[in-house]
C-alpha cells in the first residue's frame, strides 16, 4: 500500500534539513541531527506540515537521536510543539546516549522499536517458551554473494549473509542477524526492527559502529584490540559485548583472500 504522506517526506531529505528518514514495517523513522542545537532541531521539525506525519491506522514514527545527549526542555519542547500540536504518533524515542535513553524511560517512553508481528495459529497451544517457538516463523536469511560496495544497502527482516566485504558506503539493515564473511566496513543494523536476540559477526571488524536493536557500538583502531580481528557482537543486558572469535579468525583470513576488493 502506497502512503500518499510518504511524497511529501522525500522532499524533507533536502541537504540543507539534515534529517534522514527511512520507511519500516511500522511506519516512518527519522534520524535527527546531532550537529545541531536543541532550538534549531525544535524549528526544524516545527517547519514540517502535520499532513507529512500522517499515516495509516496503527501506524506511526521512530525519533532516532543517535549520541544525542537530550535535555528534559527537548522532550517537553518537542512533545508539546510537534507530537501533541500535529497529533503525532510516535511509536518510539531511540538513542545511543544511555542518559537520553534513561532520561526517555523515566518518562514513560517506549524506547524499543515495535517488533515485526507474527501471526500465530490460534489452535496451537501456547507455550512456556513462546519466544523460541516464533522463532521458525521469522522470515528466511537474504544471502548475497560477494562484495557490498559504497551505495550498495539491502535492508530485510530477516537474517543477511554476506559472502564478501561490507565496504565503506555500503549499507544492511536487518531485522535479524548479520554475518559479514570478509571486512565490515560498512554500516550495519542488526535487529532494526526490534530484536534484541541477535547478533553480528565480522571475519575482520573496521567500522566505528556498529547497532544493535537500539543500541549503538563505537570503536576505532585505538579503542578496541579486537580491530581487524574477527569478531562476534551481541547485546548483553542491553550493553553491546564485542568477542573475538579465534576459532573461526583463520577461516576468515581465508575466505578474504579469495575475494575481490
Amino acid at each position: 500500500m502506497k502512503i500518499p504522506s510518504l511524497n511529501l517526506l522525500k522532499k524533507l531529505r533536502k541537504p540543507e534539513t539534515h534529517i534522514r528518514l527511512e520507511r519500516m514495517h511500522y511506519g516512518i523513522k527519522f534520524f535527527l541531527p546531532e550537529n545541531l542545537s536543541e532550538d534549531e532541531l525544535l524549528k526544524l521539525l516545527v517547519r514540517i506540515p502535520a499532513s507529512a506525519y500522517k499515516l495509516p491506522d496503527g501506524q506511526g514514527i521512530s525519533l532516532d537521536f543517535a549520541g544525542r545527549e537530550c535535555s528534559r526542555r527537548l522532550i517537553l519542547h518537542m512533545l508539546n510543539s510537534i507530537v501533541w500540536e500535529k497529533s503525532i504518533n510516535v511509536l518510539a524515542w531511540l538513542s545511543g546516549n544511555p542518559q537520553s535513553s534513561k532520561l526517555f524511560k523515566s518518562a514513560g517512553l517506549s524506547t524499543t522499536e515495535p517488533p515485526l508481528s507474527i501471526e500465530r495459529n490460534n489452535h496451537e497451544p501456547p507455550s512456556a517458551n513462546t519466544h523460541a517457538s516464533e522463532r521458525k516463523h521469522f522470515p528466511s536469511a537474504k544471502i548475497v554473494f560477494g562484495s557490498m560496495r559504497s551505495g550498495h544497502k539491502v535492508e530485510t527482516e530477516g537474517d543477511v549473509i554476506v559472502w564478501g566485504h561490507l565496504n565503506p558506503g555500503a549499507e544492511i539493515i536487518a531485522g535479524g542477524s548479520i554475518f559479514i564473511a570478509g571486512k565490515l566496513s560498512g554500516v550495519v543494523h542488526a535487529g532494526g526492527f526490534g530484536r534484541e536476540d541477535v547478533f553480528v559477526y565480522a571475519g575482520s571488524f573496521e567500522t566505528p559502529q556498529v547497532r544493535i536493536a537500539n543500541k549503538l557500538c563505537f570503536a576505532d583502531e585505538k579503542s578496541t584490540s579486537s580491530w581487524r580481528k574477527s569478531v562476534l557482537i551481541t547485546l548483553e543486558e542491553g550493553t553491546p559485548v564485542i568477542r573475538e572469535n579465534k576459532f573461526l579468525q583463520n577461516t576468515a583470513r581465508k575466505i578474504q583472500g579469495g575475494m575481490n576488493e
